[in-house]
């Protein structure tokens, strides 16, 4: 028999009563690798002084224990805190089945990672399990965008006036948005409400871990899930302190069953080529990635071209970019061409009403290092990765901005084949990445393509 215990008012779950061997197996299976750049470091979330886990974790423990041949016993002491919110749904805001399914999910479980595509309509989701809980809760976000945007939704779907608590405000009410940057720096102790739910945004964002885990293990509430758009893969190293803070994944949709049920549009994939006049003999990678992908001209003039041919097919363009130079570049090039463009980033101080006149047509096409994670912009129909990188969450995250149904027409997702074999290993990575999260829907044609060109592309450089 183990014993594991949750006090009230905690994130961990301590061991009461176990064999000697069971710390030693549980520390094991808690452990993974932390990297420290160019080497890595074993650590695990199991505390041996204190003989306790992180909650999240408690089902991978107790199935671990159940499949030694251990009974479990969980005493969980927890109270649910929070205030009655008497929240009003907006009717306008029907469910789908797949959503109805989530919700219920979530509310059996109390927690847990709810893996729904972009496009799916997982704010939605997330706000009618506050609505069926009638609770008080704590929604965090990680950019300024996403703070106002859940805000808008709670004002407009659950009829509450949101609380802030970010951009220099912290003003607390039933249903707090919070940036978790706020969070950490001013110390979620300073929090004043008892919130019964914690919801974390996008929280599929590994790069962020450690502070995710830090502010995850300092709110104590009993209902704890994540909403993610690409959750999927994260089984490795670091990310395990996601499913620490938050649980596992409960509930998954894929992007090619809603597109078969037309909740996203079917989607086009297109690939650009062009011919380098000018390879790059730089052995590092910025330089690489400044002479061959930002300032390399052959290349911006073969994506400036495609933009204004899907401009002219009727098209709401995004041109996605990772460097400010970059999108200011193809915004100029565009301009030359006689397309109206827009350049948006973080540092744009009259970013809202770019977006504005971009949603009402007035710009057919917007370059911007901005609009990956959850910035809800369903006019784009389509989408142009301009900016290279192999990332396959952030590849999945921008290219969902266009999968919004639309009117007769397919969402084009075009990508760019670079010449460079570090580059182009880069580009096999994305294409990896739309294969296998659209699956049936992935060109074919592109994919017999993409496995036969692989290895034939020749040798990567080493970049320091």
């Amino acid at each position: 028999m183990v014993v594991l215990r949750i006090p009230d008012g905690s994130a961990l779950v301590k061991i009461e009563k176990a064999d000697p061997q069971i710390y030693f197996k549980i520390y094991e299976l808690l452990s993974y690798k932390k990297d420290f750049g160019k080497w890595e470091k074993p650590e695990s979330l199991y505390d041996p002084y204190e003989r306790t886990f992180p909650v999240g974790v408690l089902p991978r423990v107790k199935k671990f224990l159940n499949c030694k041949g251990y009974r479990v016993r969980i005493k969980d002491e927890r109270q649910v805190k929070g205030v009655k919110l008497n929240s009003t749904w907006n009717g306008s805001y029907g469910m789908r089945r797949y959503q109805e399914r989530a919700i219920k999910k979530a509310l059996r479980e109390k927690m847990g990672v709810l893996s729904l595509p972009v496009g799916s309509g997982k704010t939605v989701v997330g706000l009618r399990i506050i609505h069926e809980l009638d609770l008080s809760a704590l929604i965090v976000v990680h950019t300024k965008e996403l703070l106002y945007q859940w805000a808008d939704k709670v004002r407009e779907v659950l009829g509450v006036e949101p609380g802030i608590v970010g951009d220099n405000k912290w003003d607390e009410r039933g249903v707090t948005v919070a940036m978790i940057q706020t969070l950490l720096s001013r110390g979620a102790e300073k929090l004043q409400s008892d919130y019964a739910i914690v919801m974390f945004d996008e929280c599929h964002r590994t790069s962020a871990a450690e502070k995710f885990y830090q502010l995850g293990l300092s709110l104590p509430q009993v209902y704890r899930f994540g909403l993610s758009a690409t959750p999927w893969r994260r089984v490795r190293g670091e990310e395990i302190k996601i499913e620490a803070v938050v649980g596992p994944t409960i509930f998954e949709v894929k992007a090619e069953d809603l597109i078969k049920e037309r909740f996203l549009a079917k989607p086009r994939f297109e690939i650009i080529t062009y011919e380098s006049t000018m390879p790059s003999f730089s052995e590092r990678y910025k330089e690489l990635y400044e002479d061959m992908i930002m300032n390399n001209d052959e290349r911006n003039r073969a994506i400036v071209r495609k933009a204004v041919e899907l401009a002219k097919r009727g098209h709401r363009i995004l041109i996605d970019v990772k460097r400010i130079e970059h999108g200011k570049i193809l915004k100029e090039m565009l301009e030359r061409e006689g397309v109206k463009a827009e350049f948006l980033s973080s540092q744009s101080p009259n970013r809202w009403e770019i977006l504005e006149a971009f949603k009402e047509g007035e710009i057919p096409v917007l370059v911007s290092t901005l609009l990956k994670e959850g910035v809800d912009i369903p006019e784009i129909s389509a989408i142009i990765l301009a900016g290279g990188g192999k990332s396959d969450i952030m590849t999945i995250q921008t290219i969902g901005r266009a999968l919004r149904p639309k009117r007769g027409m397919k969402a084009v997702i075009v990508d760019v084949q670079d010449d460079d074999p570090l580059l182009f290993t880069h580009f096999i990575e994305r294409q990896k990445a739309l294969k296998q999260y659209y699956g049936m829907y992935y060109d074919r044609e592109m994919a017999s393509k993409l496995d036969e060109n692989v290895p034939k592309k020749g040798r990567s450089r080493k970049r320091s």
